[in-house]
């Protein structure tokens, strides 16, 4: 009988019931992607004024001000002044790897998805039939009534408390019927009443915000493009441990059961 790596009162975990555990509690992700980020980061090497200045930016975004905040963020994260640094220093690691891998692409990824990724602002009037809406629309048209007046008295979405304004908004988080006419629309162009998720709407475009590749950009897609690799290559290990490499490490209701046990 193996040696239990963990005794917890009178339950033990044995060692090699571990994988399938973390399998199990859907820990083995997690898991595998920090085993694969020190394979693909190990021999990078960030400068002292690279550290210095990541060090900074999670002070900053965790609004950390003094040694006393910053002794109360370890203490409620469960950390230490030694783990922090070990932790910073290979998230910096993984940011570096990141920059060296996905930045010549960048640049081709955001104008694949740039249509997608402009926003729009837009005036939107939803009721439940076809009369009241065309109706409406005409008042509309004919300038008898504001979009904004009718929206915030007939429309029965939550654009009703905000006089009908949506946005901004990128399109790519739109309906493609909302979006596919946003798109083609010049500013203040309304559209006739259309049946929409079984309601009728009335749509008008108000602004639109074409995108740019700043910094925030940069980042947004780079880490995009990094998400969908790491990914990838997690669940390629998960396939060999479940089912190719290991079949001792397979998964079944019996292994479940007997993973954790009382000791005698």
């Amino acid at each position: 009988m193996s040696k239990p790596w963990i005794k917890i009162d009178d339950l033990k975990v044995d060692i090699e019931n571990i994988p399938g555990l973390l399998d199990r509690y859907n820990l083995l992700p997690d898991f595998l992607r920090r085993i694969l980020e020190t394979k693909n980061t190990h021999k990078l090497i960030p400068t002292k004024e690279e550290q210095i200045n990541y060090f900074n930016g999670f002070l900053k975004q965790n609004n950390i001000n003094g040694k006393d905040s910053l002794n109360q963020w370890l203490l409620e994260n469960g950390l230490d002044d030694k783990r922090l640094d070990t932790m910073l220093y290979e998230r910096l690691q993984v940011e570096k790897f990141k920059q060296d891998k996905f930045d010549s692409a960048i640049e081709s990824e955001y104008l694949k998805e740039k249509e997608l990724l402009d926003r729009v602002m837009y005036s939107v009037l939803r009721v439940e039939n076809k009369e009241q809406a065309f109706e409406l629309f005409t008042q509309i048209e004919e300038m008898e009534s504001s979009f904004s007046d009718l929206a915030s008295k007939y429309s029965i979405g939550t654009e009703k408390k905000f006089n009908g304004i949506i946005g901004p908004v990128e399109l790519g988080k739109l309906d493609p019927n909302l979006r596919e006419r946003l798109r083609v629309s010049k500013r203040g162009q309304l559209w006739p009443p259309f049946e929409f998720k079984k309601n009728w709407i009335v749509l008008r475009l108000e602004k639109f915000l074409p995108s740019k590749l700043d910094d925030s950009m940069k980042i947004r897609i780079r880490n995009k493009m990094y998400e969908k690799w790491i990914n990838k290559q997690v669940l390629k290990l998960i396939d060999q441990i479940r089912y190719k490499n290991n079949k001792d490490l397979q998964i079944n209701n019996k292994e479940d059961i007997n993973a954790i046990e009382q000791s005698d």
